[in-house]
This record gives structure tokens, sequence and C-alpha cells, in this order.
């Protein structure tokens, strides 16, 4: 297939761009800034790397067979509303114009757990309630609603991610865990002893959307992926302190959320996720941060 892929000057569009191709595709991957992320890609013949914005996407090389949108404006210093509406609803729904034009057979797209703002639910699900999301949030909410808008003329998927491990892996809570690890800082964390399954590794993540583009659908679908199995946030950090050949340091503080899990149940059964064991999934990432 021709597959266009958002977002491979990031973690995880590069990882996602290199596997594509690597499975025999041709991908065009659109960047608007140099990153070492890229450096990754520049050996794979298959890969074509397009420096440009999302909201030019008419100018892209198509026709697609397929586009997977993994680029996002999230928050940090500097990134107000303004922009992340920019890049996260306008850039999203210029692409998935394009993508219409281009009669692409399918559209995936990546999304995050925090559409659901404040969750009071033990086990987040695709039925959990979205509640105040923040702004980000609503970015990606306001995302998945214009691609189920489309859902007759062009087969979409969302996937609500959490943390997303590997290789190169940041800005989120276990990475920055092995931060402070790393440098002998005490890990203050909360809900030590509540059960902890919120993370899925890039690997896992590109097989999934490599395995949903090798089969027609229709229509539109949401899921949430996560680990397989649980352990304690305790455990999580301890875990990885070990695979970091490190002693872990941990203070307890008190919560200022509630603790939940993640179920992937319908990703497993419906699009054939196939999730690490949470447990086997922190000693890779001590790997991947080893060899970082």
């Amino acid at each position: 297939m021709r597959i266009l892929v958002t977002g491979a000057s990031g973690f995880s569009g590069s990882v996602l761009a290199w596997e594509l191709a690597r499975r025999g595709n041709e991908v065009v991957a659109p960047h608007r800034r140099e990153t070492r992320f890229l450096a990754f890609l520049g050996n794979e013949p298959r890969v074509h790397l397009h420096r440009g914005d999302l909201l030019d996407a008419v100018r892209l090389p198509g026709p697609f067979d397929a586009v997977v949108h993994a680029a996002a404006t999230s928050p940090a210093p500097g990134i107000d509303v303004a922009r992340m509406v920019r890049d996260n609803v306008t850039g999203t729904q210029v692409l998935i114009e394009a993508a219409e034009r281009w009669a692409a057979k399918a559209f995936v797209f990546f999304s995050s757990l925090s559409v659901y703002g404040e969750v009071k639910a033990g086990v987040v699900d695709e039925r959990t309630a979205i509640v105040n999301p923040d702004a980000y949030g609503a970015s990606k909410h306001l995302g998945e609603l214009l691609l189920a808008e489309r859902a007759e003329r062009l087969p979409g998927l969302a996937i609500r991610l959490p943390g997303v491990l590997g290789p190169g892996a940041h800005r989120n809570w276990l990475s920055g865990v092995a931060s402070k690890l790393r440098t002998e800082e005490t890990v203050r964390a909360f809900h030590l002893d509540a059960p902890f399954n919120n993370a899925v590794h890039v690997a896992d993540l590109a097989s999934l959307v490599a395995r949903a583009l090798e089969r027609p659908w229709t229509g539109f679908d949401t899921i949430v992926v996560g680990a397989r199995g649980q352990i304690t946030v305790r455990e999580a950090i301890t875990r990885l302190a070990k695979g970091l050949g490190v002693e872990a340091r941990i203070e307890e503080i008190p919560a200022s959320k509630p603790a939940f899990t993640l179920s992937s149940e319908r990703a497993i059964h419906r699009w054939g996720y196939d999730p690490t064991q949470i447990g086997a999934m922190i000693d890779r990432f001590a790997e991947d941060v080893r060899g970082g």
C-alpha cells in the first residue's frame, strides 16, 4: 500500500513509519521540523520524508491508500489553546478532507486517554463517560468526532492511547520515572498499591496499526489500548529501577485523582491487538532506556 504517516519527526510516528515500510509499504512521512527521530528513517528506502504543514495537505504527493495520523501538539510551555486547536482540530479536519479526495480506504487516528477528562471509573474502556476534558483532551475528541462524521465515506479507527513506551519515549509518567531513577532522585507518586497497566509499547502499537491496515473494514470504531495484566504502581517503579540497575527511592504523596486501569478487550477481540504483559513491558522499556 501507499500510506501517509504524519508525526514522523516524533517518537511514535517515526517507529510506525519504519514498521509499515519494513512490511513492504511505501510510506510518505510529512514533518514540520528536523528531529533526532528522523535519522531513524534515513536508511529506509521505502520512507519518503516530506517537509511541510498539515494545513497544506493538499500539496502532499497523493493519492494514498491509507492515512495514519500520529501527529499532535500536546500541552507544553509556550503551547496555548489556539495552537492546539489549529494543529489538532483544524489540521485533522484538513487531513480527513484530503483523505476523502484521495479515496483512501482507511484512516487511523492517534487519540488519547485525555479525552476522558475527570475519570471516576475503576476500569476505563470505550464506554467510559467523557467528563470535563482539558483543552488537549477536547481537541483529540473533536478529531474523533470529525472522523466519525465521515464514517460512510472514509473508514476510521481512533486509538485512545496511554503513555507510549519505547526507545526515545518521553513526556509520559514512566519515562519521567525512568529519568528520576537514573539521576537517583526520589520518585514521588500516589496510589502506590493500586493496580496499574496504563502503558503501551510502541512495538505493540505499530503491530496493531499494521494489522488494521492489512484488513478491510467499514465505518468508524474507537478503541482503548493498554498493557496486558496488572501490577501495582509501586511494583512498576521498583521493576523499572531493577531493570535500570538502580535503587528505587519512593515517596507516597496524596492522590490528586482516582486510580484506574485500562481494558483493551475491544482492541484485542476486534482488531487483533496483542499487548505485552505490563511487567515484561517495563522490563523491555528498561532495556530501551539503557540502550538509548
